[in-house]
This record gives C-alpha cells, structure tokens and sequence, in this order.
C-alpha cells in the first residue's frame, strides 16, 4: 500500500510544500507552514488523491499495518460528526456530500512504538458538491470538538479558508502509565474539509504533527504538490484502530 504506516518523533514530518505566507510563531506551536486563506477551489479530484502519502514526506518509514477506505455517504452518515445515524443521512444529503477517503497510518511497534515517542494517525478528506456544504461541515466538525468533554482549542497559525485545533487527554497507552493524548486538526479548503488526528504518548506529542500533515493535504488541494491515487486502492470497510475517536 502506498500509504505509509510508521511515523517518528525527532523528523519534521512537513516537507517539499508549503510557502510560508504570514508566518508567526505562536506561544503553543511552531508549525508555520502552509497557506492561510488564499484560493477556495472546487476541487473535482478523487478524495483519496489527497490523502498523505509515503512520498510526501522526507523521513524514515517501515510499511507494515495502517489501513485506508473510501467513504461512502452512508459511511460518513455512521462515523461523521453526529448525534445520530438519521441525523447524519440528513446532513450529508443537505450538504451535499460526495465522497470521502481514510488513511490510518500505524507506528513501527505499534503502542510500544508510541512510548518511544511515535504515533498513530487518522488522516480524513472529505469532498462536497459546493463550498457552502463544505463550510457546514466544517462547522459541524469545529462544534463537536470544542463541546467534547475534555477538548482544549490549541493555538496555531491558521490553514487554508478555516481551521481549527484541538487537545484531548484520554486514558493512557495501552496498560502503561504514560498519558495518551489525541491532537486534533481540522480545516477547509474550498470544497474540501479534512481531519488530521494524531494519537501519542502526552510526553512527546504536540499538535505540530498533526497540522504539518494538515499542510501536505492542503498543498494538494492546491495543486503544490503532487496528488496521485494511492495503489493499490483502500478496502471499502473501514478498521477499528486505537486513534480512531470522536
């Protein structure tokens, strides 16, 4: 699978894209990268060809595990941003939402490999029939996190038409001691809204991976980098993975 599964630490995960536009440190990420605001395109690619890739990054991979789906409307009705099945089926029909992708990306050792300071990841792109759908969406995605027990807005410089980030402490790793953390980053780009979620051990995280990552999704959408189909194509179901939450 093109999709890579390993992920470490001490590498810049954000490389090759980005133009660094407006760029400012702030006080809780040094991820500055990316464009804020700029074009809101209709994006008429396959979901999927968005997704990050092995060859988006300049860092130090093994390929075993991770998983990736496409997701259908029903798919997104079940595992979207909702209090309910039926209400999912009403707004992905409202918004007018036209196919999705997953990527899970899985450590090299797994939990282990989390307690050495790597992490797990959920990439989700989301396409719509218009840019009044996607803001929608984004809103409905920005609600539930910032009302999620426990769920802390992080400070970082903005991503594309709107973006939004969060911290969520939840249980530990596995049955260690160590505090596990979930970082959450979601943004829109015209018609497009993704969800990059990161899953790792407190100590060694911040929500500077998840939105480096964010920046290679949104430099697809802006045709800065390559966006090729992944090979060979996702399963249609999607796996249960320790990073996937809500």
């Amino acid at each position: 699978m093109a999709l890579v599964a390993a992920l470490t630490l001490i590498v810049v995960l954000l490389v090759n894209g980005g133009d660094g536009e407006d760029a400012a440190a702030t006080p809780v990420s040094s991820s500055v990268g990316g464009t804020l605001n700029g074009p809101e395109p209709t994006l008429n690619v396959q979901a999927a060809a968005l997704a990050p890739q092995l060859g988006d990054f300049n860092a130090r991979y093994s390929t075993h595990g991770g998983d990736a789906y496409v997701v259908n409307a029903f798919a997104f009705a079940n595992t979207g941003p909702f209090a309910s099945v039926k209400e999912g089926e009403a707004l992905a029909e409202q918004w007018g939402y036209r196919e999705g992708y997953t990527a899970t990306l899985t450590p090299d050792g797994q939990l282990a490999g989390v307690l050495e300071g790597r992490f797990y990841v959920t990439a989700e792109v989301y396409l719509f029939n218009s840019m009044d759908g996607a803001r929608q969406a984004y809103s409905k995605f920005e609600q539930l996190y910032a009302a999620a027990p426990g769920s802390e807005r992080q400070q970082t410089r903005g991503l594309a038409n709107d973006s939004s980030a969060w911290k969520l402490i939840k249980d530990t790793v596995g049955t260690s001691d160590v505090v596990a953390v979930y970082h959450r980053f979601v943004f829109r780009r015209g018609n497009m809204v993704a969800v990059i979620q990161t899953f790792g051990a407190d100590p060694y995280m911040t929500i500077d991976r998840a939105r480096d990552i964010a920046v290679v999704v949104d430099d697809k959408a802006l045709a800065k980098r390559p966006a090729p189909l992944p090979t060979p194509a996702g399963t249609a179901t999607p796996g249960a993975t320790p990073q996937q939450t809500r």
